[in-house]
């Protein structure tokens, strides 16, 4: 009965991905160097963390909600992370610690939106501020420098000339896709976040439902904390501050409606959103266009795809609207 909740890969998805190509394609003539071997895996490399959250912000977007607090949570994650490899602590104690307080902030913001039905964007600003507050009382104004994890060559390591961080990527795409498309608690998540009261007198419960998914948007954000040091080695004062419009765009982009859409979205179509933010950042600095223009850029995609998401249900309200009269 649920599977029936569950989308195919619809126009949407295929308009990301041609979106992606004729952008590719355009940077490539356009802009010099942008087809590059080097500049791609740079790409890669600047965006994985985006990459990463993405898929937390999808499943929270199914569901109708939407989580503001990801930069934040990701950042504190980062500066407990930077003083335990100053400490020099066991990396998977690290990695251990960093997951439970992921897990656990996103407990916090799931409680608050399941259990008492506070609208989830009051929470997570409300969660985004107290965390901002953690770091600047941690850092104190100051950076951490000269982290160096052990596992930090994963992330700019390569397999046949493939970067370790694209295989990493696309193995948890994978992942969540299957989790999501084939898996009970996937169905789940669309059943609810098509149509919530119908879900419930299913039998789903709805709260537990809500409480994972923002959970395992928690988790996701200690990962990328993890990449963040990795991949630069210092925690400063502004870590996380674009990365929940980031993931918003990309999920928006690729098919997840920002006021929550069961109906269809999959981490496939978020994945191409988030590859078009990527190379658009990147084609942003080849072009020497201001950097105070980038979240200008990212704000327009979002409205556009809202409203091409609007335009095109009202089309089908229409066409629905006609069949009944007939």
């Amino acid at each position: 009965m649920l599977k029936k909740y569950v989308p195919k890969p619809g126009r949407r998805e295929y308009v990301t991905f041609l979106l992606l190509i004729l952008e590719i394609i355009l940077f490539g003539i356009f802009a010099p160097g942008f087809l590059t071997v080097d500049n791609l895996i740079r790409v890669i490399q600047n965006n994985a963390e985006i990459a990463m959250v993405s898929i937390g912000m999808t499943i929270v977007m199914l569901l109708g909600g939407i989580d503001l607090s990801v930069g934040s949570v990701m950042g504190v994650i980062a500066i407990v992370i930077g003083y335990m490899l100053q400490g020099e602590v066991n990396i998977f104690l690290i990695l251990l610690v960093a997951i439970v307080i992921g897990i656990g902030v996103g407990f916090i913001n799931g409680f608050l939106v399941a259990q008492f039905n506070i609208p989830d964007m009051i929470v997570t600003i409300a969660t985004m501020n107290i965390w901002k507050a953690m770091i600047f009382a941690l850092l104190g104004g100051k950076w951490l420098t000269g982290l160096n994890p052990s596992y930090a060559p994963i992330t700019r390591a390569r397999v046949l000339g493939i970067p370790v961080l694209l295989i990493l990527i696309i193995a948890v795409y994978a992942l969540f896709y299957y989790f999501l498309m084939y898996r009970r608690f996937g169905r789940y998540i669309y059943a609810t976040g098509c149509n919530p009261q119908s879900a419930n007198l299913s039998g789903i419960n709805i709260k537990r439902i809500k409480l994972v998914s923002y959970c395992i948007s928690g988790g996701i954000a200690a990962i990328a904390a993890m990449l963040y040091i990795a991949r630069m080695g210092s925690v400063e004062m502004t870590i996380g501050s674009d990365l929940p419009i980031a993931c918003i765009a990309a999920v928006t982009i690729g098919g997840t409606g920002a006021k929550g859409n069961g109906k269809r979205g999959s981490v496939i179509g978020t994945l191409a959103g988030v590859m078009f933010i990527a190379f658009l950042k990147n084609g942003i600095v080849i072009f020497g266009i201001p950097s105070l223009l980038e979240n200008c850029f990212i704000g327009l995609l979002i409205v556009l795809s809202v409203l091409f998401d609007a335009l095109t249900a009202g089309r089908k309200f229409g066409k629905s609207s006609k069949e009944v009269a007939a």
